[in-house]
């Protein structure tokens, strides 16, 4: 359908005349709509009126901590030396001792355990900080010799070990009892001192007069040290028991002597080390959290720091000797890092799984030990009258002053409690900043 125009003439004149001024009018109020005076450009970049920041006052228990690093360890281990040497064979003859069984690494070795046979005889391990340096026979006497008899007193209690004398026919027997249950033989009287002694009671028997005194006598002195004998090297006194067999530097079939492997303390700790800034804030005793980087955590007890923590040269997280060692050079360099700090897990079992592995350590220094009105530390500040303060904001936006007297700072937080006539609780508004 076409729209029909009006005829040409004055009319169709007015018509047109008319259209191009609407539309002129309209493309003005567009163009006008559009464009702003530089004064109104301006005006519409200010920022916004300036508003206060605020975060509400908590109730919260507060506690101070140092963290570190440390490292999942056994104790420091110490060398495992062989002294003396196993008895000799039946027939006499004497042997360079070899080892017939060795140890396995790894073991926790426990007072009255074999630690290895050399030349098919057993070394046992017993708790006492005298070594081993001789053969024990009846009637000797000595430190060795109480130690002896202490751990025959809690291994076989039973038996009637006397807890001090010289070595008699009580405490031998406790010895060849002890042998025999760990399926071994004590060394007994030799052929040579068998017959001896039958000849020196056939002498005893035959003698008359003043003769018949000295074979007396003469026996006496052979049945003095007569009997059960231990070897010098069928026992090792150890100054801790039970212990950890670390590592071992013999096979079977090597010669027995001298180091042999190291022992550690069997319970698994952590060293590491706390910034010299925060060493003053630790001390042992204190309770502390260690957590693995699988989120698991561990209570433990800081339980050495100083010297008393730095663990032995050339041991590595596991006990084992590290390859490389620098001795007392690299402790130096160690400790330079901090003050050395060792922790026992209360629970080391469940730590078995992380020796060697890194843990961090959270101490726990200090705390409130019940809730408190805290706020974040931005939001207390010092007046000029030195009083520390807080600015409370209503809900009506007036803003207040309250002075308050700043506690515990910790983890970005301040215990803080208010003074004069003001009052602060739980759920105020505080100003921190604004925007």
């Amino acid at each position: 359908m076409r729209l029909g125009l009006p005829r040409p003439g004055p009319a169709r004149v007015v018509a047109v005349t008319t259209a191009v001024a609407l539309a002129a009018g309209a493309a003005g109020w567009l163009v006008g709509a559009r464009v702003r005076s530089p004064a109104d450009a301006a005006a519409a970049h200010r920022p916004p009126p300036a508003s206060l920041i605020t975060v509400a006052v908590e109730r919260r228990t507060l506690t101070a901590t140092v963290t570190a690093q440390g490292t999942v360890a056994y104790g420091a281990p110490q060398p495992l030396t062989l002294t003396g040497s196993v008895a000799a064979a039946e027939d006499g003859t004497v042997a360079a001792p070899l080892v017939t069984k060795a140890p396995a690494a790894g073991r926790t070795l426990r007072e009255g355990d074999v630690l290895l046979e050399v030349s098919g005889r057993p070394v046992f391990v017993f708790k006492g900080s005298v070594p081993m340096y001789r053969i024990l026979r009846r009637g000797s006497s000595g430190d060795d010799v109480q130690q002896l008899r202490a751990a025959l007193r809690r291994l076989l209690p039973g038996r009637g070990v006397a807890r001090s004398g010289p070595l008699d026919g009580r405490a031998l027997d406790a010895v060849a009892r002890w042998y025999d249950k760990r399926g071994y033989e004590a060394v007994g009287p030799s052929r040579e001192q068998r017959a001896e002694v039958r000849r020196l009671e056939e002498a005893v028997r035959s003698a008359t007069g003043p003769a018949l005194a000295d074979a007396k006598a003469d026996l006496a002195d052979v049945r003095r040290t007569y009997g059960i004998s231990i070897a010098g090297g069928e026992v090792l006194f150890l100054p801790r028991l039970p212990v950890r067999l670390t590592t071992v530097t013999v096979k079977a079939g090597g010669a027995a002597s001298g180091v042999i492997g190291t022992v550690s303390d069997p319970a698994l700790v952590v060293n590491g080390d706390v910034a010299t800034d925060d060493a003053d804030l630790v001390r042992t005793g204190m309770p502390a959290t260690l957590e693995h980087s699988s989120g698991a955590t561990f209570p433990a007890t800081l339980s050495a720091m100083g010297a008393g923590a730095v663990p032995a040269a050339g041991a590595s997280a596991d006990g084992t000797p590290a390859a490389g060692d620098e001795g007392a050079e690299g402790s130096q360099e160690a400790a330079a890092a901090g003050t050395p700090i060792r922790l026992r897990p209360r629970n080391p079992a469940k730590l078995k799984a992380l020796a060697g592995q890194s843990v961090k350590i959270t101490i726990k220094v200090g705390g409130t030990g019940h809730a408190v009105l805290a706020v974040p530390v931005a939001a207390v500040y010092t007046a000029s009258d030195g009083q520390a303060r807080v600015s409370v904001q209503d809900g009506a936006g007036k803003v207040r002053d309250v002075p308050v007297e700043a506690g515990l700072t910790t983890g970005g937080y301040v215990q803080v409690t208010p003074g004069g006539a003001e009052t602060l609780t739980a759920g105020d508004r505080v100003v921190v900043g604004n925007r």
